[in-house]
């Protein structure tokens, strides 16, 4: 097993629709790289640099038509995991570590708030959905491939 072979049998399952099982072989892959790249600091911080340091990669692909080195959200679905600032915004990689890759790493689950769409639509216009594009993996898995 390996970092790319992960990512490769992330790219067949998304190709059979299974998106999430898809998004949690690419949240270990970023993992590893993480730890590879970040050694001295913990799995949190870590990861969420990662996801910094790539994020233009990570919306590009992940976001079609989002060029962006930052995208801050305001939250108002019922996401315990998240704690946003006093305005109700949250950066990116706060939703991608702790509601995506924590509830598939810990709980093979995402938060019932989150609906993947085929449109690069990100956020929430209701107060009990949290929509982010299916593209997201594609985003995540070029993120891990220029680390590879």
């Amino acid at each position: 097993m390996s970092i790319k072979s992960f990512i490769s049998a992330a790219k067949m399952l998304y190709a059979e629709g299974f998106y999430e099982e898809a998004l949690c072989l690419t949240c270990n892959a970023i993992d590893a790289c993480s730890a590879l790249t970040y050694p001295n600091k913990g799995v949190t911080n870590r990861y969420k640099l990662f996801l910094k340091t790539h994020f233009r990669t990570i919306s590009e692909m992940g976001f079609p038509g989002i060029s962006a080195s930052g995208i801050r959200i305001k939250v108002n679905a019922k996401i315990p995991e998240l704690k946003t600032d006093n305005d109700g915004f949250v950066d990116m990689e706060q939703i991608i570590y702790h509601v995506v890759r924590c509830g598939l790493v810990h709980s093979c689950s995402i938060n019932t708030s989150i609906i993947f769409t085929e449109q690069t639509m990100i956020g929430d216009w209701n107060a009990d959905k949290f929509y982010l594009p299916k593209a997201l993996v594609w985003g995540l898995i070029a993120a891990v491939e220029q680390d590879i």
